[in-house]
């Protein structure tokens, strides 16, 4: 997060969402990214280039606080499907069924929208940077990341996005609100597909990814890894090893180690508040492991309806808000959000701050024990992921 105080420019890492807009949009070249051990970025302020314009403090999405009153309203009328690609391939080969990648293909084909900015794939860590997509540069499958499971800063290459009549925008809430501070003038509509986000990962999740699996993350970071495809839930792989996602996200996901700081201060996991029309989610609890593997699609808008409609790759079937529920998350987001001020040490309820105490020290001490100890044999992974939730219970 940044703020002006006095006219000097401060960072707080703890609250930064890695986003990267802060440096794009500077006029003075002042701010520069400095990769961490962890896979993360910290801010460096150049003193003598600052010129405190203000532009990247209103760009921060870690500076947009929202009470989230209302937030859930309206879920059990929303539309839901789930979606894959028509391609079984293309499916298999996909994050839970291609269908992020066929939106942003099939609506620059058919002329549904001109522009998209989202991911392509690169051959360095983090192996994902931020693109301008048209009709003259059609991206093919293989030139767009799977899912990304460690931080990515995606807006650092928002100078590609050139003038348009209908852009669209691809990424994590965050990522979406920092997208909107800076695309006016630059097209005259905006279509928002949120990728339903609770918490990016530092490469530390990967890395003990990779030491269960029995290999490791090279210090010069030259490896090759895949987050997702192949079926549902899919697999991970670090070079030649790879893991079944579903035993894989136990440990980094289901007891939020790892956890990007900046992440504890976002409650917006749909996207809503960033004006998202359409949020792409795993179908966790509601669907069987599969060789092929589909995405539940959440249509917050009309509009969002409608991109949906016209992606004729798309094989979307409708599903009532009773059987989704399950997946959708909502109490873990609701949880988020009631936890998020004391994250930014603000005065609150002292249940919630119990909670956070409880969540930041049972994180150490699973860290600690993971960290620390040799390779252990998956059972003690199974029984750590099974321990009490200590945030959940207080927060009941």
């Amino acid at each position: 997060m940044l703020e002006l105080n006095k006219g000097k420019l401060l960072y707080t890492f703890e609250q930064c969402q890695q986003c990267g807009i802060c440096s794009a949009v500077c006029p003075e070249n002042a701010i520069s990214l400095s990769l961490r051990k962890d896979g993360l970025h910290d801010i460096e302020i150049g003193t003598e280039r600052c010129i405190a314009c203000g532009k990247c403090v209103k760009s921060c999405p870690a500076n947009k606080e929202y009470n989230y009153e209302g937030y859930f309203d309206g879920f059990e009328q929303k539309k839901y499907f789930l979606g894959y690609h028509a391609d079984n391939r293309i499916r298999r080969e996909s994050s839970s069924g291609g269908i992020c990648k066929t939106l942003i293909i099939d609506s620059l084909k058919n002329s549904v929208v001109d522009g998209v900015y989202s991911l392509r794939c690169t051959d360095s860590f983090p192996f994902a940077r931020g693109e301008f997509y048209t009709r003259e540069n059609l991206p093919s499958f293989g030139d767009m990341p799977n899912s990304v499971y460690h931080s990515v800063m995606a807006c650092t290459e928002i100078g590609r996005i050139q003038p348009c009549k209908r852009l669209m925008l691809v990424g994590t809430a965050c990522q979406l609100r920092a997208l909107n501070s800076v695309i006016k003038g630059k097209c005259d509509e905006i279509i928002r597909v949120c990728i339903f986000c609770k918490q990016q990962k530092t490469l530390d999740s990967t890395r003990f990814l990779a030491k269960v699996m029995g290999t490791s993350v090279p210090q010069n970071l030259r490896f090759r890894p895949r987050y997702r495809g192949d079926g549902w839930p899919g697999i991970v792989r670090v070079d030649e090893s790879e893991l079944p996602w579903n035993r894989a996200a136990q440990i980094p996901f289901g007891k939020r180690l790892w956890t990007v700081p900046g992440c504890n201060v976002c409650g917006d996991s749909f996207g809503i508040e960033a004006g998202a029309d359409i949020s792409l989610m795993d179908p966790w609890c509601i669907r069987p492991h599969n060789d092929l593997g589909e995405t539940l699609v959440t249509v917050h808008t009309p509009e969002g309806g409608r991109l949906l409609q016209r992606c004729a790759s798309l094989i979307l079937k409708p599903q009532s808000f009773s059987e989704v529920e399950p997946a959708l998350s909502l109490k873990d987001v609701w949880r988020k959000q009631v936890t998020e001020p004391v994250f930014r040490g603000k005065p609150y309820k002292e249940r919630y701050v119990r909670a956070v105490r409880a969540e930041l020290n049972q994180q150490r001490l699973l860290r600690m024990v993971v960290e620390k100890l040799p390779r252990l044999p998956i059972i003690c992974y199974r029984i750590l992921a099974k321990l009490p939730d200590l945030r959940n219970l207080i927060l009941k």
